[in-house]
């Protein structure tokens, strides 16, 4: 067996190389995605199948703290092979995302600006002339995505899988067709409720009869633009330093934490956080919109922020950087659920009671579309990467039913991310409820005013992602994770 430290002191030095590129690529300073030179530095690593099948055999040799550390090596060994090995067409797809303008009745727009600008474009028609501008980029992108996707078949066969969602299972340890169990009664159970609050907020928010409804204009729907005189752009700074302070997390105790609020055209349209170097520097970069969604996403992206920035720096390096994204999920949807509680809303805003009941009705049905979207997801997903025929219909219509409006099938991978990251959302969402009911009940209803909550988290966050999901829950007294107390949650709020 060969010296696995210095592979994981490799591997925690490429980790930061990436994160550093992805982040520059990411927030619109740098237009070429190139990780193809990275991985290249490291081939003695990645392009390295013996390897994989040494780590894969040791970890069952092992127990404990030391078996779980070798599984997520394997993982992120395995999922790195295929990253290595398909490097310059994910590169190819990334600098055609950040290079590609098209043009909008006569202007030229940067491709992944357009989703800013559909979610501040309150004209159903002008969204569609939008959409419909990104059409070429599609047809630019999806040979290259499904010559990737062909690439990682190849790959997973080699590798002795059958198939990939076999591979996944193997690499995250998530029983995806019970997870897909679990997401088939939350789409049964909440269909109703679901049709009835997407018809009221298409009609009241767009102005359209749910057959006219399509994917462009969901952006605008959940952008909530009503409630920005409550949620304004120029406060939220404010509201966050107030929250964070009040739980003993200000960012001034804590100076991992960098963040990038900088409005760049070229620059993601999708909040997300860079633990660049865990716990070191830890990047939160967010395109400003303005309104809700702006708040959402900031406290999302903080959860994660707060996680890694606390994380032990003794801690080996697959519990800082590695394990089960669930994990970390779990805390970005604690926070983000701020957004939709009534005595933070109180606490943080001058709102009337009726302001209240719709704020928290709003954010519930948000939470509800998107869980049902991911639900649909992995329903997709599952056939898809099963071999399927057809998967573009079976996109189309998984997440039409599920949605109540047209998915346009050109889209099917480009609405796909990698190894199952939708099963780490799905599971996030039912462990968050779990841990915050734990919460309200050692620190009370308003748990983000007690400094030794903010103690309780530090202590939990500093172990990295040690424990999957279904560990903590347990560590919490429950008996897993589980559907029902989300399902209930939302029941309830949408009867509020």
């Amino acid at each position: 067996m060969r010296d696995i430290d210095s592979i994981r002191a490799d591997l925690e030095k490429f980790t930061e190389d990436i994160e550093r590129e992805q982040y520059e690529n990411f927030s619109g300073q740098k237009d070429d995605f190139d990780t193809s030179s990275i991985y290249a530095r490291y081939d003695n690593i990645f392009q390295d199948a013996g390897l994989l099948e040494e780590i894969r055999s040791k970890k069952y040799s092992v127990s404990g703290s030391e078996r779980s550390r070798l599984s997520y090596l394997y993982s992120f060994l395995v999922t790195n092979y295929i990253d290595r090995k398909t490097s310059v067409l994910t590169d190819n797809i990334l600098t055609l995302e950040a290079k590609t303008e098209v043009e909008v009745d006569g202007r030229k727009m940067p491709f992944r600006y357009c989703s800013v600008a559909l979610t501040n474009e309150a004209d159903h028609d002008k969204r569609e002339m939008i959409d419909k501008s990104r059409e070429p980029v599609f047809d630019q992108l999806n040979p290259l995505m499904t010559e990737r996707l062909n690439r990682i078949y190849d790959i997973t066969e080699g590798l002795g899988y059958s198939n990939y969602v076999e591979l996944c299972e193997d690499i995250t340890g998530i029983d995806l067709y019970d997870l897909r169990l679990k997401m088939q009664n939350i789409l049964y159970r909440t269909d109703r409720l679901y049709t009835r609050y997407f018809r009221m907020a298409c009609k009241n928010i767009l102005d359209l009869n749910l057959p006219d409804v399509r994917k462009h204009d969901i952006a605008f729907l959940f952008r909530a633009k009503g409630f920005d005189p409550i949620f304004k752009k120029d406060n939220m700074m404010k509201v966050v330093d107030n929250t964070l302070s009040g739980i003993g997390l200000s960012l001034n105790n804590n100076l991992n934490i960098k963040l990038d609020t900088e409005e760049r055209e070229k620059k993601s349209p999708r909040a997300f956080c860079s633990p660049i170097k865990v716990p070191d520097t830890v990047m939160l970069c967010i395109m400003p919109k303005g309104g809700m969604d702006d708040y959402r996403a900031f406290f999302h992206e903080m959860g994660h922020s707060q996680h890694f920035g606390n994380v032990n720096p003794s801690m080996p390096f697959e519990f800082k950087y590695l394990g089960d994204n669930s994990v970390t999920e779990s805390y970005a949807f604690l926070f983000e659920h701020l957004v939709s509680n009534k005595n933070w809303i109180g606490q943080n805003f001058e709102v009337t009671d009726e302001e209240l009941y719709r704020i928290v009705q709003f954010t519930s049905f948000h939470t509800l579309y998107m869980l049902r979207r991911y639900a649909a997801k992995l329903l997709y997903e599952i056939e898809l990467h099963s071999g399927a025929d057809n998967p573009e219909k079976i996109y189309s219509q998984l997440l039409g039913d599920a949605l109540k409006f047209k998915h346009p099938e050109n889209q099917y991978l480009y609405d796909c991310d990698p190894g199952f990251y939708c099963a780490n959302y799905l599971r996030a969402w039912m462990f968050e409820v779990q841990l915050r009911n734990a919460l309200v009940d050692d620190f009370g209803t308003v748990w983000w005013n007690i400094k030794d909550c903010g103690e309780y988290l530090k202590d939990i966050w500093s172990i990295g992602q040690k424990f999957n999901c279904d560990q903590m829950a347990k560590n919490l007294g429950y008996y897993g994770i589980d559907e029902y107390p989300l399902i209930r949650e939302l029941e309830k709020n949408l009867r509020y």
